[in-house]
């Protein structure tokens, strides 16, 4: 049943060319912090970090 509706749902829209920017700069600044920081690391910190806001 979850296999039938997966199938026919649509494709999701590609992110805008900035969005696709922050999302790639958050992911690489997680990846660091993670990396040093392990689980300590805060959502909060990778976000100013990166750049970006929360929300």
């Amino acid at each position: 049943m979850i296999a039938e509706a997966t199938r026919d749902a649509p494709a999701p829209k590609p992110l805008r060319a900035d969005a696709q920017r922050n999302r790639d700069r958050l992911v690489e600044v997680a990846a660091q912090m993670f990396a040093s920081d392990g689980v300590d690391a805060s959502l909060e910190e990778i976000a100013k970090r990166a750049g970006v806001g929360i929300g």
